[in-house]
């Protein structure tokens, strides 16, 4: 049997970012972007409101994950595709934003009479992206060994805060200055140089052939109890941040703050925040992996929930966005520790499809967060809705600290 061989990792890095770049760029122009054109453009908030629908894809591509990894790892060769299939999906996303933003220009779509249609094929480029994302997923599994998952996830949730920054606001500012299809087209392009350093490496193969008998599936991920420990953990985890995040916003609206405040703070300021936090995560699981790490990030969390609950009411609005601040960067900070741990988790036979299911509950647990942590805030109060999500917090990290006594 040969030896695995994996890519150095510089090279392995940029390809990630690269990637990961790519994928929160489209994601953020489908999800935050395009809704906003939309309205500006006259569009009904029942139509804009579609745009949630864009979020299915991602919480459900578990279902298809299982095809995807049978097509990147044959049963029979040692060969793996996940460079050709992610080249030739995030190729097509450029190509189809290019095509939309070429019959923008040329006048045969526009906001004001083509919303619907945007929205459909959007929703297309999401389940694409969703699709290549399983690839993603299991490309990094592959690729970071346990000492290298701290770098290789700072790398991935780095990318992805970049994404978001010029899907978001770089994208919003090209499109009112030039127009959207200008800005449309800018991201398409964007998207091939960002390809470039996955397009520069060779991907290994694998120690041997895989085995036509164990194809990827759904049901070989449930029956191992790894993979059950790890949905557990993603639910857990996700809990408390995930309720408290979506009532950032409407405090700080409500203690006085402006919409050309919330926009510099969910802005470039949650960026930084973020790329902080995913740079302390990165430090963090070098010095102390595995759950080790989780507990502690997740632990930070609970910290600054407390903190948020006990000063929703009293705390001055600058007080408060300090607060919000350091929520976004301990939430980076939880995110690249959590899955560096999760990564461990996922079978080598198919880590697209287990790290696909335990991104899914993390998708799961974000909106059912959002739902509660708005009942729970409108019911009870900011302070509770906080208090409660500090509480969840503060029992995942012990029920962390546990797994890795």
């Amino acid at each position: 049997m040969r030896t695995e061989t994996r890519l150095g990792l510089g090279a392995l890095l940029a390809a990630l970012a690269g990637i990961y770049v790519t994928q929160t760029l489209v994601t953020t122009i489908a999800m935050q972007s395009l809704p906003v054109l939309l309205r500006q453009a006259g569009a009904s908030l029942q139509l804009v409101g579609l745009s949630a629908l864009f979020m299915l894809p991602w919480a459900l591509r578990f279902l298809w994950a299982p095809a995807v990894e049978r097509w990147r790892l044959p049963a029979g060769t040692a060969r793996r595709r996940s460079r050709t299939l992610i080249l030739r999906g995030q190729w097509l996303l450029a190509a189809g934003m290019v095509a939309v933003a070429s019959a923008g220009v040329a006048g045969w779509l526009s906001l004001q009479a083509h919303g619907a249609w945007l929205l459909a094929l959007f929703f297309a480029a999401a389940v694409l992206a969703a699709t290549v994302d399983v690839a993603c997923g299991g490309f990094a599994v592959d690729q970071l060994t346990e000492e290298r998952r701290g770098w290789g996830n700072t790398a991935k949730v780095g990318g992805s805060y970049f994404g978001m920054l010029l899907g978001g606001s770089a994208f919003l500012l090209l499109a009112d200055r030039h127009g959207w299809p200008l800005a449309l087209g800018a991201g398409g392009a964007a998207i091939v140089l960002l390809t470039l350093p996955l397009l520069a490496v060779r991907e290994p193969q694998r120690a041997q052939a895989g085995d036509a008998l164990a194809r990827p599936s759904l049901r070989h991920a449930w029956q191992r109890p790894q993979v059950r420990r790890g949905l557990l953990l993603a639910l857990v985890l996700g809990a408390g941040v995930r309720t408290a995040m979506v009532m950032t916003g409407p405090l700080l609206l409500d203690k006085g703050a402006g919409m050309a405040d919330l926009a510099w703070l969910f802005g470039a300021f949650s960026v930084g925040a973020g790329l902080t936090g995913t740079a302390l995560g990165g430090l963090l699981v070098r010095w102390a992996r595995g759950w080790r790490a989780v507990w502690m990030a997740v632990a930070l969390e609970s910290a600054v929930l407390a903190a948020l609950a006990a000063g929703a009411a009293s705390l001055p609005l600058a007080g408060l966005t300090a607060l919000v601040g350091l929520l976004f960067g301990a939430m980076a900070c939880g995110f690249v520790a959590i899955y560096s741990a999760l990564m461990g988790l996922a079978s080598p036979s198919q880590p697209g499809v287990d790290f696909a299911l335990f991104q899914c509950a993390d998708a799961l647990i974000a909106m059912a967060g959002g739902v509660a942590g708005g009942w729970l805030a409108q019911r009870f109060g900011y302070g509770a809705c906080f208090a409660l999500a500090a509480v969840m917090a503060a029992a995942a990290a012990a029920f962390a600290a546990r797994r890795h006594g």
